[in-house]
């Protein structure tokens, strides 16, 4: 991902607070969608973990080092990929922590744009700058010799405690020998006999993919031409593309979810992902959508970011925010290169954990607020009759004032967690609640109101 590419950023919100990561509230209300049967799993969990992690992870500048410094093929295969080892890399860990935090699904960096491939790959053309030797985690470094597949054991680790696991794939390979750095794409074809056996061998990897870990989502990226015309060597890549593409995944496993990257801004794929973003008024999506995130500025590892994370307190804001509007949010961690998760995503984990050990029924299997307006202080979600008021902004004089939920009679209000019931006074569309002088969780204090 690279998140100051000019026309990447025409489909991105700014940020709106300081430190947060995602913009603020919506104002219009989320219409419902058409959820398809093999997507229910998906729209309940809400909550997923999304994992950069690749050879840019032993540089520790970040996922976009390579085309950003201009670093050579040759150069960054033998300086940096060649000395990957990720021999820390636990998924036992990376899965307690996403299970604690409340994550349902995990979808990790199989392929990034730097054409390094995470599994042992036996298609032929991608190899390293010489020809010789398979550009591939087993195939290209010293790790090879132990055996080990890391997403394998990331895939087993998600089976046994019971999530979801998914698999990231870049269009995009500044490594291949079809391509060179720089162009519409962040890479230029060579020529179209190039272009033509790069997508064939790309879904022969995809083919891999599916064969060796029956992925239950497929999330494509590196597909930023928007073009529906035909391609050219700079902008390689078109809408038809992305329809074929599309077909011969649902080919490979008919339930498999695929994402709209397989050529964006043309209602391609399975849902919507907007990038560092919460859609609001008049941008919510008619159909599935998730918001992709993470918990810094880079997406991979980088060294100078490791004292910048974003406030806990903002990042569980904007995952109430996000079920608030019918979305799902898909937040990233950036291992470091020997595979240890870096110190400060476990702290922004933990704190999310203690958030959604008490809270997390209010953002589970919710429809999104049934209102047009957020109120000043927070936002609702819903399941049923029962309405969550997540509350940021806790009122000074003990009073928090709600819209009634369509005239109906209210059986109680609690505060989450807590069974004492709160006194309220209902006055035409207004239910004024009697709360506590102090919030009991200064992050997101969830309301449940109870309607007959």
């Amino acid at each position: 991902m690279k998140t100051w590419l000019k026309k990447l950023m025409t489909l991105i919100l700014a940020v709106a607070v300081a430190g947060s990561a995602v913009t603020a509230a919506p104002v219009q209300a989320a219409k419902a969608y058409r959820v398809p049967a093999n997507m229910k799993w998906w729209a309940d969990d809400k909550f997923g973990m999304f994992i950069h992690f690749g050879a840019y992870s032993y540089y520790g500048q970040g996922e976009w080092a390579m085309s950003e410094q201009g670093i050579s093929k040759q150069k960054y295969q033998t300086e940096i990929a060649a000395k990957f080892q990720p021999t820390d890399f636990n998924a036992n860990e990376i899965v307690k922590y996403a299970k604690q935090a409340g994550m349902k699904y995990i979808v990790i960096t199989a392929k990034h744009h730097e054409g390094f491939s995470m599994w042992d790959t036996q298609v032929a053309s991608f190899k390293d700058y010489t020809g010789t030797k398979t550009f591939s985690l087993q195939g290209y470094t010293g790790f090879g010799s132990t055996g080990r597949d890391v997403l394998q054991e990331l895939r087993s680790a998600c089976q046994k405690a019971g999530l979801k696991f998914g698999l990231y794939y870049s269009i995009v390979d500044w490594n291949h020998s079809s391509q060179k750095l720089g162009g519409a794409l962040s890479s230029t074809m060579l020529s179209m006999d190039a272009r033509a056996k790069y997508i064939t061998d790309m879904k022969a990897q995809l083919k891999e993919l599916v064969d060796r870990y029956d992925p239950a989502v497929m999330w494509f990226d590196g597909d930023w031409t928007y073009s529906d015309k035909k391609p050219t060597l700079e902008n390689w890549w078109t809408k038809s593309d992305g329809e074929d593409l599309y077909r011969y995944m649902k080919s490979l496993n008919p339930n498999l979810l695929v994402n709209e990257r397989v050529c964006r801004s043309f209602g391609l794929g399975d849902f919507e992902c907007p990038e560092r973003s919460i859609p609001v008024k008049g941008s919510v999506p008619k159909r599935p959508w998730e918001t992709c995130q993470s918990m810094n500025d880079a997406w991979g590892y980088k060294k100078t970011l490791e004292k910048s994370y974003y406030p806990v307190k903002n990042l569980i804001q904007d995952l109430a925010m996000v079920a608030s509007e019918g979305g799902n949010y898909l937040l990233n961690i950036g291992p470091k290169g020997n595979g240890q998760m870096t110190d400060g995503s476990k702290k922004v984990l933990r704190g999310i954990a203690k958030w959604m050990k008490k809270n997390g029924t209010s953002i589970y299997k919710v429809s999104a607020s049934p209102f047009k307006k957020d109120p000043s202080w927070g936002t609702y979600t819903r399941k049923g009759k029962t309405l969550y008021a997540h509350v940021y902004q806790w009122p000074k004089k003990g009073k928090l004032v709600m819209k009634r939920y369509q005239k109906k009679k209210i059986k109680k209000i609690t505060v989450m967690g807590k069974g004492k019931k709160l006194k309220y006074k209902i006055k035409g569309n207004k239910v004024t609640v009697s709360v506590p002088k102090k919030a009991p969780d200064k992050r997101n204090t969830v309301l449940v109101v109870q309607y007959r």
